[in-house]
């Protein structure tokens, strides 16, 4: 089977600044697994045409390959099956402009999704006239499984197939759910062979990413799920709730890899919980200090603060780290626990901002405003804690409004408790306007605090907010002579 993997263009508002580029590891996974007996081809179209900025409504930008090439392409290589990724609710637009292309070109191609879209709202997905199949959950085995059915000539109970979602007398059928891959060492690493590694180079070098990516680099991932439950998080959706990591030694045979291969001088390490097993990753950095690799590493979905020492930060900083994310989410500890139900101490954030600052490690810290059960002085005193974190050497901020995104319990509160604005939509998940409004704030006080909160990161007036940092009180008042 010819199998063709798109990664679609992206549309996003351009408050969120030029779009980046983002290496499709899910799609190389797949790839993968399914070119030990299929052809496959991979249009990354968001990042293949990153130079290409298209305006949409005057207030966002389609980033990606234009249509017709993406048509040229698709007619000349003529799959016999296509699969698009929606890895966002608020990209769908784009994606199902490329199922209607794939299926312009020849209707009889079976198309499948997969990505968290489809998996937090399958039956959406198979309403739209052109989509065969949608892939739920982690995908490489449920993707592998499909195809080698479409392979031979749909022989078996496509019932059997786990994991997957299609039409059936008009009625949708979502088969069991498909178990969680449970020895991720057994999955190929990535086939990045079939990306466009040299134009990943080329946009970083022009255009480095988040200011400290700009040489040979690449993503991955040694690690999958998440055992804990925020409320806005959709890792879950895909990747369960089962923490599973990859084997010390098969973490650094890629790494190896991708030295020989490609030259990689900087891994962006996208785990969710990359750090949740101490001993595993005390081996890791061990064994990337014993080869030497020399490369820079950093943690941009983050790591939880209460699952480092201060001698594993130190064996990280020796391994190449040089930045870390951490994630309060709030500066207000009952927010934490009962609204965001992080489960999280914030002394733990405190203590490895001190540790990360001794150690040479840049911290860089994430914040969402907004939340049901938060209220307007919850936000001003997690403005001030920010102010706080800053003063133990904390160097960048992202406060960011909560998203309502589809399968998480945070879109479930909004959704029975009425709490959605009129405005709510697929589209406007990737958009920049507050989707949720309660009794304790609205969506202009929202734009307004979230506006406030990240001139942070511009440092205004330092010193009196250095000055003011051991009384939080003190910092609030500040923070609201500000506003």
């Amino acid at each position: 089977m010819r199998v063709c993997l798109i990664n679609p263009p992206r549309i996003q508002p351009k408050l969120w600044g030029k779009p980046s580029i983002l290496q499709p590891l899910d799609i190389a996974y797949v790839a993968a697994v399914l070119e030990k007996e299929h052809e496959v081809h991979v249009i990354d179209a968001a990042n293949e045409g990153w130079k290409t900025l298209q305006e949409v409504d005057g207030n966002k930008y389609r980033q990606g390959l234009k249509n017709e090439v993406i048509a040229s392409r698709l007619k000349k290589w003529m799959p016999d099956v296509v699969g698009i990724t929606i890895p966002f609710s608020g990209w769908w637009k784009p994606a199902y402009e490329m199922v209607t292309l794939a299926k312009s070109i020849d209707e009889s191609t079976p198309i499948f999704l997969s990505g968290l879209h489809p998996s937090a709202r399958p039956i959406d997905c198979l309403s739209h006239p052109n989509v065969d199949y949608v892939v739920i959950g982690e995908p490489e085995r449920t993707i592998e499984e499909l195809v080698n059915f479409l392979a031979e000539d749909k022989l078996g109970d496509l019932k059997k197939i786990k994991g997957i979602g299609y039409m059936k007398d008009g009625q949708p059928i979502i088969t069991a759910p498909r178990p969680v891959i449970q020895d991720l060492d057994s999955l190929p690493f990535p086939a990045r062979h079939l990306l466009p590694m040299d134009e990943y180079f080329a946009a970083v070098k022009e255009n480095p990413l988040r200011g400290e990516i700009g040489k040979h680099w690449t993503t991955m991932i040694t690690s999958r799920g998440c055992p804990y439950n925020c409320v806005f998080c959709t890792v879950h959706t895909l990747m369960s709730r089962q923490w599973r990591g990859r084997s010390p030694k098969n973490v650094i045979d890629e790494i190896q890899q991708l030295k020989d291969t490609y030259g990689i001088e900087q891994i962006d390490f996208s785990d969710e919980n990359m750090t949740l097993n101490k001993q595993r990753m005390e081996a890791i950095c061990d064994q990337m200090i014993e080869k030497k690799f020399n490369i820079e590493w950093f943690t941009p979905n983050g790591v939880r603060a209460d699952t480092l020492t201060e001698p594993l930060i130190k064996k990280m900083k020796a391994s190449g780290c040089k930045k870390i994310r951490f994630a309060p989410e709030s500066g207000v500890q009952r927010v934490v626990d009962k609204v965001i139900k992080k489960n999280l101490d914030l002394n733990a954030v405190e203590q490895a901002i001190v540790w990360a600052k001794k150690a040479g490690i840049k911290v860089g810290l994430f914040f969402v405003l907004g939340l049901i059960g938060e209220t307007k002085e919850d936000i001003e005193q997690t403005i001030a804690y920010a102010y706080k974190l800053r003063a133990l050497g904390a160097e960048s901020f992202h406060f960011s409004i909560a998203m309502p995104v589809y399968g998480t319990e945070l879109y479930e509160q909004a959704s029975k408790g009425g709490y959605l604005r009129s405005c709510f939509s697929d589209e406007a998940l990737a958009a920049s306007e507050p989707l949720i409004e309660t009794e304790n704030f609205s969506a202009e006080d929202l734009i307004y605090l979230c506006k406030r909160a990240n001139e942070i990161n511009s440092a205004i007036t330092w010193d009196k907010v250095m000055n003011a940092a051991r009384n939080p009180r003190k910092v609030i008042r500040f923070i609201r002579s500000l506003m």
